[in-house]
């Protein structure tokens, strides 16, 4: 008894071929930003990247000043490339900094 014929199995990976080569077209749209440096003044961090596409963020970690209350993040606008995002981060409890890309 034959369940599944030749014919089938070329159809499916033929069809399996086409599934896989979509994702790999959309490469080139889907670039993120490059290039980002993290700076911070005074009380304010920000992020700028001069490279690729898509939108990029500064993340600030900092201490609250009450004993207890325990990390903030704060989060700065999400910006296209060549723009500056920025967020309050007091210096003086700043435990991380980084840029999120999408």
């Amino acid at each position: 008894m034959k369940f599944f014929s030749r014919k089938a199995a070329a159809t499916s990976v033929v069809a399996l071929g086409a599934l896989t080569a979509v994702p790999a077209m959309a490469g080139p749209a889907a670039a993120i930003p490059s290039q980002c440096s993290v700076g911070r003044n005074l009380s304010t961090a920000f992020s700028s990247c001069i490279g690729g596409t898509g939108e990029h963020r500064i993340v600030c970690f900092y201490t609250h000043h009450i004993p207890g209350v325990g990390t903030i993040i704060g989060y700065g606008p999400w910006k296209p490339v060549g723009e500056t995002s920025s967020t309050y981060c007091p210096q003086d409890r700043v435990t991380n900094t980084f840029v999120e890309v999408r």
